[in-house]
Formats: structure tokens, sequence, C-alpha cells
């Protein structure tokens, strides 16, 4: 065989090998190793290099060069963009790098759920791995301007934020739609409320809030406690109560816990608590500021959800035995 034409045949072999080779190492390469979803940060200031080595450290991709190689053909080594990536199972690696190179990071939803206090929300917040916490709640509330007490100005609602935002600005955004509620609320509101400030409102949404989960009850017990308010009566409500026992509360309420020596026991005390007990809905926020123009000033469970409403004292006595064996 002439010597030129095996000269041919070895080049166009050796060609056909490296091809195979590249696509072998293509094939092997192009994906990510993930088995399961993983979030992956990208630091302020990292570089390419930076991400390929921590993900193949991670052992999240087979190939170092292969990765860099790839992101500068797209050019994404001049357009990294701090924040966190999801990486999902089967996803290919050129998915990811147009991911981090666009900044189109993972958004996680956050539910503040009504009727829960702000301790609770901060524990929940807190201990929510899609969330960056840095500072106690006092720091937050410092940061806020706000003072204590602080139960009632957050407002429950399912947020979306992007994955690894703090807990500062997650309650910074529910403090801010519950002022934007208030102030159209309290602009609106029913003439001649006894409420000397919108808070106060916020206190008293808080107590209908905990009294009953029924939309359609919510301004008639409104109107209850305003009508209490005006003349004068205790609010008597076990919601305030359970507030002031704190952990001591056990269920269910007895007759020695309404003696518990607190601000927040309206049984002992005229006019509302010092604060809230807990977040607001917005049906009871409407109602605090809407209550029910009838004549009642006593309600009582029926034990299945409801309330029996009175407008005199022996009527609410008729209530209290025909509803107490309810169960």
């Amino acid at each position: 065989m002439h010597l030129g034409t095996i000269n041919k045949t070895y080049s166009r072999l050796l060609a056909l090998a490296i091809l195979a080779v590249i696509s072998i190492w293509v094939w092997t390469s192009k994906d990510m190793l993930v088995k399961e979803k993983q979030i992956y940060q990208v630091n302020h200031g990292a570089s390419i290099g930076t991400v390929a080595k921590d993900l193949r450290n991670e052992k999240w991709i087979n190939s170092e060069l292969f990765f860099n190689s790839l992101s500068k053909l797209l050019g994404a080594n001049k357009k990294l963009q701090s924040g966190y990536y999801q990486i999902d199972p089967n996803m290919d690696i050129m998915t990811f790098i147009e991911n981090i190179s666009s900044g189109n990071v993972v958004t996680t939803k956050v539910t503040l759920i009504e009727g829960k206090t702000l301790n609770d929300y901060f524990y929940q917040l807190s201990s929510d791995p899609s969330l960056r916490s840095e500072d106690t709640l006092e720091e937050i509330m410092q940061s806020l301007d706000i003072n204590a007490p602080y139960d009632g100005w957050f407002y429950p609602e399912t947020y979306q934020f992007n994955y690894g935002e703090s807990v500062r600005n997650v309650l910074a955004r529910s403090f801010h739609v519950m002022q934007v509620k208030v102030n159209d609320l309290w602009v609106d509101r029913t003439k001649s409320l006894p409420f000397k400030s919108p808070y106060e409102a916020i206190i008293l949404a808080s107590l209908i809030e905990k009294e009953t989960a029924l939309d359609q009850e919510r301004t008639l017990i409104s109107g209850v406690f305003i009508r209490r308010l005006e003349q004068g009566m205790r609010l008597q409500t076990d919601p305030t109560v359970i507030y002031a026992l704190g952990d001591n509360y056990q269920a269910p309420l007895k007759k020695s816990d309404l003696k518990v020596d607190s601000l927040y026991n309206t049984y002992k005390y005229n006019g509302l608590p010092p604060g809230a007990i807990s977040s607001v809905g917005y049906e009871s926020l409407y109602a605090a500021f809407h209550p029910n123009e009838g004549n009642d000033l006593y309600f009582v469970s029926k034990k299945d959800g409801s309330h029996a409403f009175a407008s005199n004292y022996e009527e609410h006595k008729d209530n209290i035995k025909r509803y107490s064996n309810n169960i």
C-alpha cells in the first residue's frame, strides 16, 4: 500500500478516535449528577472556575474542564450572577449555566397564618432553611421602628421571595402590607368608634380572630365588643386570658385561670388589653372597623364553632344552659 494512502487512513482513524473520545467525554459530562433537588449558592464575586470546582467537589458534575469550556463558549463566564440556584435531577449543564448567567434564581414561598403570635412567626421563619436568620427579634423590631407590644403588626399572607432572603425582610414586607391595609380601613372606618389609634383596632381585631373562625360572625362579635367598650363593661373574652397565661396555660380554661393578674386579662381589667394577642386576617380587621350595629352584649359558644348572641344577661344565661352540654 502506498505510504500516502497509509498516512491518510491513519489520520482518518485518529480523527475518528479523537471524535469518539470527545463524544464520550461530552456525553458523560453534559448532565448534572444530582439524584434529588439541590440548592447551590453562587457567592458575590465568584468566578465560573470557582463554581466548577465547587460542583466537582460536591460530585454534582463529572468534569470541571467541560463546565468551564461550555461556560466560555456560552459567554457565561462574563455574566455570572450571585444568588441561589436550584439543581434538579436530569438537569443538563447547559441549562444550569444559562440559569446562573441570567439570574434565574430559585424562589421560596412563605405562608404566615392568621391567629399566630409574632413569636410563632419568628420561630417559623428562623427555622425555614430557605431563609437567612441573622438578627434577634428585638433587633428586627428596632430596625422596623416598632415599639412593644409587637403582636398584631404583621399581616398573614403567602409571600414569595428569592431563596436566601433574610427573616428581617420577610417581616418587613408583612409589616408594610399591614400598614397599608390598616391605613385604608382607618380612613373608611365606621364613625364614632372608640379607638384612639389604628393599633387599638388591630387589638380588637385580634380578639375577634381568636373568638371565631366564621366570617359571618366577625362583625357580630365586633359589635358586642364595641358596645361593651362604650358602656364600660369588661370584654371578658377567654383568648386574652389564655394569652396572659402563656406557657402556663393548660386546656381547658379553668375559673381559677380567670384570676391571673395581667393587663391582658379582660375579666379583671376594663377596656382593651395593651396589645394584640395574635395576627389578624382581613375579615377580622375589617370587622373591627365595621362592627354590627345591633344590640347584643353577650355571646356563648354553641360548641359547633358558632355562637349564640344575646342582648341581655338573662337571655345569655339561657343560652349558656342550652349549649353547655353540646359536646
